[in-house]
């Protein structure tokens, strides 16, 4: 059994720069700071406490069952996630914060401004789903029309890091269109941002989750479930794979037959119209959608090795505030 990690003294942090602040708290970079296996640089998440209570024993739950998965499962979900890797509590033991990972910047994308300088921002999947010519005209890096392909392999890594979520028994909740960046090259791939918000079934969520505008379920349950993220998971493939200008509020699922194939779009139909019970889990996506790309059905495990420990000098990241204020980080 994997011993579960002890929480990080916030005095043992070194050297912080303040990079924001928000309603929830204050994120840092930390220079110095490393975790053993986390290669890379951190960001401590300080909660600001007074306006948020934060369960100790949520938050080790969940850096837990990241640390619990065998390893090339982990590395997959480090992949597709950035997760809570420590808690950090204070001189009196109660929780601070945690440690994340800064999000790499193959997931941020230079747009042109009408006036101004080109900006920085996340490449967020509303892209995907928006009409490609308004993106476009950003210089937002979206699929040539007609590239089905990169568009069906980038709902494929959705529903694997979903389907990662689940087999560990977490529920991912707020699955919408600004929590999700993606990228097309060097491969198709997603990245699941605000992951503090995920929780364990069957426990509480250690912060609120939420349903975003036009994601919401029918049956309007509240709280979130996994049956509630595969709906929203099958909302997502539908809306990026029909994309323009309606699409940010589509739920007709026969409009995808013609890329989904009828195997696809019964499937479609089982999420959207059916049964909440009746809805195709995540893997099932995942071996359809790479059945539809000719790959296998499940991606290929990378080898889980990390590199060496290094000290932090100078580095560029990107990391959401507690408003939700994207950050660069240099």
């Amino acid at each position: 059994m994997t011993e579960q990690p002890k929480p990080v003294s916030v005095d043992d942090l070194g050297v912080r720069d303040r990079l924001n602040a928000g309603a929830n708290g204050t994120i840092y970079l930390l220079r110095d700071y490393q975790l053993p296996a986390t290669p890379g640089p951190l960001v401590f998440k300080e909660y600001k406490l007074r306006s948020m209570s934060v369960s100790l024993a949520g938050l080790q739950h969940l850096v837990a069952v990241r640390v619990g998965m065998a390893p090339q499962r982990r590395a997959a979900f480090d992949d597709l996630a950035v997760w809570p890797l420590r808690v950090v509590v204070d001189g009196d033991g109660a929780p601070a914060g945690v440690l994340m990972r800064l999000i790499s910047d193959d997931f941020m994308q230079t747009i042109a401004l009408p006036f101004g300088p080109p900006e920085r921002i996340p490449r967020e999947v509303q892209h995907l789903i928006f009409d490609p010519a308004t993106a476009r005209r950003s210089e937002i890096d979206v699929p040539a029309d007609g590239d089905v392909r990169s568009r069906i392999a980038v709902c494929a890594q959705l529903a694997y890091a979903i389907s990662l979520m689940h087999g560990a028994d977490l529920v991912y909740g707020d699955l919408s269109a600004r929590n999700i960046l993606y990228r097309l090259h060097p491969t198709p791939s997603v990245l699941l941002v605000d992951c503090d918000a995920a929780r364990v079934r069957g426990s509480a969520a250690v912060n609120k989750q939420q349903d975003s505008p036009d994601w919401d379920p029918p049956e309007r349950v509240r709280g979130s479930s996994q049956l509630t993220d595969r709906y929203k998971l099958a909302l997502f493939i539908l809306r990026c794979l029909t994309p323009g200008r309606r699409s940010s509020v589509n739920r007709d699922w026969s409009i995808a037959t013609p890329v989904l194939g009828s195997a696809g779009a019964r499937l479609l139909r089982a999420a959207l119209d059916g049964p909440p019970k009746d809805r195709p889990k995540a893997r099932d996506w995942l071996f359809h959608l790479r059945e539809r790309l000719g790959a296998p059905l499940v991606p290929p495990a990378r080898p889980a090795l990390p590199l060496p420990a290094r000290k932090v000098v100078g580095t560029d990241g990107w990391r959401r505030d507690t408003d939700g204020t994207w950050i660069r980080v240099r």
